[in-house]
């Protein structure tokens, strides 16, 4: 659905009201037009720096060389000793940060893996604070954090988890020109698959994912890392369930960008839609209702006989039906428990026997209503936070057999279902976020498609939310 009120205060004449009422004025944010190019920061200039203590730097740096980044640096500042050596360590060539007269660079990148105390914290303070003035529209903000189970004092623990507070407000800060900031807590294992994670964040495919924390780790069994970023998923076979339209049909639709073949999966009575979905993206129909006794094998049979097996199983098959929990019959209790968590158990369970490939990947949809609650859905709640901690988990378990999986959280997305509501609700559903509007299926389906991908080999068992930093359960 159109957002109007985004639409005028973007003109020059509703730019003029909103700035002399003193109005929120939502920016344009920058999304990805195309798939992922073979080095998706080929071109662009990433401004980096680290702490004094950092011990991602040379690994951080090797990830920038591989998207293809040019490295500014800020010889100025206390880390920079620690950045030189990273440099010297992966061969990448450094530039001096421009005059203050020029503009900041599009892509900022921290390293604070080795932050102690509060005085370590104020190294990140004294390289942001002079720049914040010159942050660019719809830049991208990323730091990085060792991971608390492997700092080595009291001290540094406290320093990272600090950081969570200082990205989660910067994002608040820098959200109103479109520009993002996220957080990645990095363990030691997880220093070697940090390209992929960068590749997401620092680009347009995380236009609607800002404040975020996301921990990386080692890959699961067997995981190689990609060589380059393009065509991610050629050669992969990907099924989504709840594909005909909305959300789903967006997933399918970028699984298909990568280069997957998608099998797209809904009710019988969403046969016509789910092939008009399927059609220009030479993918594979399948109507067949998730609850169906017999999906899990009928699924399972016709994956094995086509393809020998999926890569990787999106399930975005949902439903609502918001009652108070006085007033909910116990019918609606049971479609919803069984549509959005019963058959993501009962399908899994079928395919983890046969029906997968090796290193297979699952993604499961969740919800920010999963993660702060809302009146009228404990239902549908409780559904969105089983999958969360299903797939936390499960994860694991699948590591061992060289597989993953992972939930994404939507927060306010532009759907035929958000439309429905009443406009004062779907305007404050639209606002309370850091980037003052609601996402798209395009948002969603980024997220889905990168841990979906090589690119997230190194997280397993997380939740990704994609909401615009939702003031809900912020």
């Amino acid at each position: 659905m159109l957002d109007r009120y985004l639409e005028f205060t973007n003109s020059a004449f509703g730019k003029q009201v909103a700035a002399s009422l003193g109005l929120p004025s939502p920016p344009r944010l920058l999304r990805a037009t195309a798939g992922y190019e073979a080095a998706p920061l080929a071109g662009k200039t990433a401004l980096f720096a680290a702490d004094s203590a950092a011990t991602a730097t040379a690994a951080t740096l090797a990830a920038l060389k591989q998207l293809g980044a040019a490295v500014q640096v800020v010889p100025s500042h206390a880390g920079f000793a620690s950045v030189k050596t990273g440099a010297q360590a992966s061969g990448v060539e450094l530039r001096n940060e421009g005059s203050e007269t020029e503009p900041l660079p599009p892509v900022i990148v921290f390293d604070g893996t080795g932050l102690a105390g509060t005085k370590g914290l104020k190294e990140i303070y004294e390289l942001f604070q002079p720049r914040m003035r010159k942050v660019a529209a719809n830049s991208r903000v990323v730091v990085l954090a060792r991971a608390l189970a492997d700092t080595d004092s009291v001290a540094a623990a406290t320093a990272a988890a600090g950081l969570r507070g200082f990205v989660r407000s910067l994002a608040k800060e820098i959200g109103k020109n479109g520009s993002t900031a996220n957080l990645l807590e990095v363990s030691k294992a997880g220093d070697a698959w940090l390209a992929g994670p960068l590749a997401f964040f620092t680009g347009p495919n995380s236009a609607y994912v800002t404040g975020q924390v996301l921990a990386v780790g080692d890959a699961p069994k067997g995981a190689a890392a990609p060589l380059h970023f393009g065509q991610s998923l050629a050669g992969k076979v990907a099924v989504v369930t709840g594909a005909a339209r909305g959300i789903g049909a967006a997933i399918a639709e970028l699984l298909a960008r990568e280069g997957a073949t998608v099998v797209g999966m809904d009710r019988p009575a969403e046969e016509g839609a789910l092939g008009a979905t399927m059609a220009p993206l030479n993918g594979l129909g399948l109507a067949l209702d998730v609850t169906a006794p017999d999906a899990g094998e009928r699924l399972a049979s016709e994956l094995k006989a086509r393809f020998g097996g999926a890569d990787i199983v999106v399930h975005n098959a949902g439903v609502t039906r918001d009652k108070m929990l006085r007033n909910m019959k116990p019918e609606l209790w049971d479609m919803v428990l069984n549509i959005n968590l019963g058959a993501i158990l009962s399908i899994n369970e079928r395919l983890l026997q046969s029906g997968l490939k090796p290193g297979a990947r699952f993604v499961c949809i969740s919800s920010i209503g999963g993660i702060g609650g809302n009146a009228g859905q404990t239902n549908y709640a409780a559904t969105k936070a089983g999958v969360i901690g299903y797939a936390e988990s499960l994860a694991p378990i699948l590591a061992r057999q060289g597989m993953a999986i992972n939930a994404v959280a939507p927060g306010f997305i532009e759907t035929q279902m958000t439309a429905m509501m009443p406009t004062v609700n779907r305007e404050v559903g639209r606002r309370v976020n850091s980037l003052a509007q609601g996402g798209l299926p395009q948002d969603i389906a980024e997220a889905v498609t990168f841990l979906a991908s090589p690119l997230a080999h190194g997280v397993n068992g997380r939740t990704l939310r994609v909401c615009g930093q939702n003031w809900l359960g912020a």
